[in-house]
């Protein structure tokens, strides 16, 4: 059985991106990605606010997220419509 929640495929990204925080950025690596959220892992132990922008891309917009849940460097976000 799985323990997987998320109700949708996952494609694999493997891209850098941000995390705009207050007080600045927070670079982060972008392991796999759907229409409604994705993986990442953060350079750094830092605890994420419940909502943030994140560019998924070095040259992408950034868009609105929520925190699903994070386990050291590594969190599940969900996009906010």
């Amino acid at each position: 059985m799985s323990d997987d929640r998320r109700g949708t495929y996952r494609r694999n990204a493997f891209t850098f991106g941000a995390i705009e925080i207050p007080g600045g950025k927070v670079d982060c690596l972008v392991w796999d990605v759907n229409d409604t959220g994705a993986l990442i892992e953060v350079d750094t132990q830092v605890e994420l606010p419940d909502e943030f922008r994140v560019s998924l891309a070095p040259e992408a917009e950034a868009r609105a997220a929520t925190l699903a849940w994070q386990r050291g460097k590594r969190a599940g976000i969900v996009f906010n419509p």
